[in-house]
């Protein structure tokens, strides 16, 4: 049996759970192969509005400065990381489904809010979303913890970018199963 890992990360507004909410998405997994969307359909102005992304967040996506118009900056929409919400939800659909593993596990830290805005690209109806994309996934904190809270690498850059996020859950899960088997990483 051939295991796919895939870890996941998004970013997100807390307080608006629909697609608008959804900022970006990060997928990358054990073989190497990545996907990175930001969200042309978002709640800009929203996300504009609450200081923690525009410092956290904002900063790491595709944006076309306007300093003199008193605003950090608009989002590029022709950049090519920034796709409409229907090219998201049919490239992670292509992602997933492209693999010769005969199962997938998805993987990410603190994943309640990563896995729901993976799931409601279908609108959270599973009858709707493609069979191949997970239906659960494997918390990394819960890992962590079982693991006696070791310590873990540390991300050299880019925390709050979905990507750089979902490739420092694959190191940190790396790090945890090398512990388990003695092997480095």
């Amino acid at each position: 049996m051939i295991i796919r890992r895939v870890y996941l990360d998004t970013e997100f507004l807390p307080a608006d759970p629909t697609n608008t909410g959804l900022v970006s998405i990060g997928l990358t997994d054990d073989q190497g192969r990545s996907y990175y969307a930001v969200n042309r359909d978002m709640d800009t102005a929203a996300v504009l509005a609450v200081p923690w992304m525009v410092n956290n967040v904002w900063r790491f996506l595709p944006r076309v400065n306007h300093p003199r118009r008193g605003h950090p900056s608009e989002l590029d929409v022709t950049h090519e990381d920034v796709k409409p919400l229907e090219t998201i939800r049919s490239e992670v659909a292509r992602y997933f489904a492209d693999t010769s593993a005969s199962e997938t596990r998805l993987y990410a830290y603190y994943g309640g809010q990563d896995i729901g805005r993976l799931h409601m690209l279908w609108d959270n109806d599973w009858a709707v979303m493609p069979q191949f994309i997970p239906q659960w996934f494997t918390e990394l904190q819960a890992l962590i913890v079982d693991a006696g809270n070791p310590r873990l690498p540390e991300q050299p850059a880019g925390a709050h970018h979905a990507l750089a996020d979902a490739e420092h859950n694959r190191r940190i899960h790396e790090h945890l199963l090398s512990l388990a088997t003695g092997r480095p990483a």
